[in-house]
């Protein structure tokens, strides 16, 4: 780990003790336990740990569970959220591909931790601002994490989307049949034909706000294969208000993260202040 100045380090100390000490005060006054490995540089990785949380006492064909804030994983993890970061992002992502155990259920926090980085930024800042290897090859490690909560940059001068029907996995992939019947890549097409720019804001819409089980693979990619044609076309996917609170980890939000997320989030500030 690269040096820091007593004054930097001490701070960094002093904010990893203070969103540990939010977590724990949020939630109910239960004992919690963190398994930290010997060494101190590894804890269990989030997904293990909800795993062990959600299937506890529960049969196996119960809902999903409530994925965290970014913003709050953001905090814990001691990562800014910050759309004008490129190399940060890369950064993350080339750690991700250079260390087999992060395409395993079984990851390191370390692993966890650069997805987090990569998944709150590809959800959050707009496409331009994130690296081109950022956007299509996060979906190599989707299925290993569990997506973190964050919205859309919300954007003044456009119309909010419609309300997506998730649970319609067929008419989704009629409606990305749609998008290349009419050529909506081609030229204009997105923003002059009514028809494309319906479509692709549809999909946009289910993108953001349905359950990534729920989401066919089509969606995915189409989402990725239209995005430069229809970048004129966005809608916005949640409220300004929604968008705004989910940036900042409040106090309800840390609340609301389930306990496995909360021992791992925990013993991750206390490595950092350790160090």
């Amino acid at each position: 780990m690269p040096s820091c100045s007593c004054s930097i380090c001490g701070i960094s100390k002093v904010a990893a003790i203070g969103t540990a000490f939010l977590l724990m005060s949020s939630q109910p006054a239960v004992a919690h336990r963190a398994s930290i490995s010997e060494s101190g540089t590894r804890v269990r990785s989030l997904r293990s740990l909800l795993a062990a949380d959600d299937h506890a006492g529960h049969d196996h064909h119960d809902d999903h569970v409530a994925a965290p804030e970014c913003a709050c994983l953001a905090a814990s993890e001691g990562w800014p959220l910050d759309c004008t970061d490129k190399t940060a992002m890369a950064k993350a992502l080339t750690y991700l591909e250079a260390n087999a155990d992060c395409k395993t259920k079984a990851h390191s926090a370390t692993c966890e931790k650069n997805y987090n980085v990569i998944r709150a930024h590809h959800d959050h800042c707009d496409h331009d601002e994130v690296p081109e290897e950022v956007e299509t090859e996060i979906h190599e490690f989707e299925s290993f994490y569990t997506k973190c909560k964050i919205h859309r940059k919300y954007d003044v001068t456009i119309d909010d989307c419609a309300e997506a029907h998730c649970d319609e996995a067929s008419e989704l992939n009629a409606t990305v049949t749609k998008l290349a019947e009419n050529n909506c890549a081609t030229g204009t097409k997105c923003q002059t034909e009514t028809v494309c720019k319906n479509a692709y804001q549809k999909i946009l819409m289910a993108h953001d706000t349905c359950d990534h089980d729920d989401l066919p693979t089509s969606v995915e990619k189409a989402i990725h294969d239209y995005e430069d044609a229809c970048e004129l076309s966005l809608c916005n996917t949640a409220s300004k208000e929604k968008t705004a609170l989910t940036t900042t980890c409040s106090t309800s939000a840390a609340a609301s993260m389930p306990t496995s997320f909360l021992l791992a989030a925990t013993g991750a500030a206390m490595i950092l202040a350790a160090a």
